[in-house]
């Protein structure tokens, strides 16, 4: 079992990880849109291209091949993450592009995803954006679980709805096995809670607590719902056509609540903008959106309330 990632409580950057579901969801215009708000709010804001198989994020921002990213702190090219943290034409605004070399396999080594966390925290800025890859591999989820301001992507479709809760399911499980992992009798406990079929009729957080109050004791279930409760996603519906449509995470935030006990930190939905999708259609960067734009307003409207 890999060892929990651990941040030093030390004056660092707030962390934002922007994760969901699968692909297709606008999760990386998503983060743009958020940082390019917090840029607005004067916040120095640093976006990281947190997706190690699949980097792109220098492209819809309208910057050539990189010449310098996450391999090279990995490999010690660099021996800081601000050496390759690369302005951009925004005030406020750095960008630090994604490896697709070394680090293009489903989950890297801890020592790996360690110095990663580790930079990331520690960087000159207010708040820097991870922007997660798809799914729900092991480095995605605990990227997205050492965040402070972990967001979840979505869009109205309901196979998008169940994707993204299944992606906090996910992560809870995922938080929930590392916390167990030293004792082996409450780990296979959890293990058999993952399966939503599992004989003991274990269907949602609140009987695993039941289940562990029985078999371990109070202080265990305590511990356990404690750390299930540690985990408080911001909920957003992103390319929401009419109010139906912005009102699809909200179906996530009470699933999540009844079943899971997952409070949110906020549930918020983005509007579809066809001039988002008309420069991501002429290969065109995010950034060139006006100030007309409702997705870019929206954007630096949840990000003012999220850092208020």
């Amino acid at each position: 079992m890999e060892a929990q990632i651990q941040i030093h409580p030390k004056k660092r950057a707030h962390i934002w990880a922007i994760g969901g579901g699968k692909g297709g969801v606008g999760k990386s215009v998503v983060s743009i849109l958020l940082a390019l708000g917090l840029a607005n709010h004067n916040q120095n804001t640093v976006l990281v291209d947190a997706d190690l198989g699949a980097a792109n994020l220098h492209t819809l921002m309208g910057m050539k091949t990189p010449n310098r990213n996450l391999n090279d702190l990995i490999s010690q090219k660099y021996d800081s993450i601000e050496e390759i943290c690369v302005q951009t034409p925004i005030s406020n605004l750095r960008l630090v592009c994604g490896a697709s070399e070394i680090l293009s396999y489903a989950n890297p080594p801890l020592s790996h995803k360690h110095k990663i966390v580790q930079s990331i925290a520690h960087m000159a800025a207010d708040h820097v954006i991870m922007d997660l890859g798809a799914g729900t591999s092991f480095n995605v989820l605990d990227f997205f679980l050492i965040a402070d301001k972990p967001v979840v992507v979505l869009t109205p479709q309901p196979i998008s709805i169940q994707n993204a809760y299944a992606f906090i399911r996910n992560a809870v499980f995922r938080r929930l096995s590392r916390m167990a992992q030293k004792h082996p009798s409450l780990h296979e406990l959890v293990r058999m809670a993952m399966n939503p079929k599992n004989d003991s009729q274990i269907r949602t957080i609140a009987d695993l607590y039941e289940a562990v109050q029985n078999s371990h004791g109070e202080k265990s279930a305590e511990r356990l719902m404690d750390t299930v409760h540690r985990i408080r996603p911001i909920l957003i519906t992103n390319m929401a056509r009419e109010q139906r449509d912005a009102n699809a995470a909200r179906i996530i935030q009470v699933v999540a609540e009844k079943y899971l006990n997952v409070q949110s930190q906020g549930v918020a939905a983005i509007p579809f903008d066809p001039l988002v999708e008309k420069l991501i259609a002429q290969m065109l960067p995010i950034t060139a959106l006006p100030k007309t734009s409702r997705a870019l307003a929206n954007a630096t409207a949840i990000a003012g309330k999220l850092i208020s």
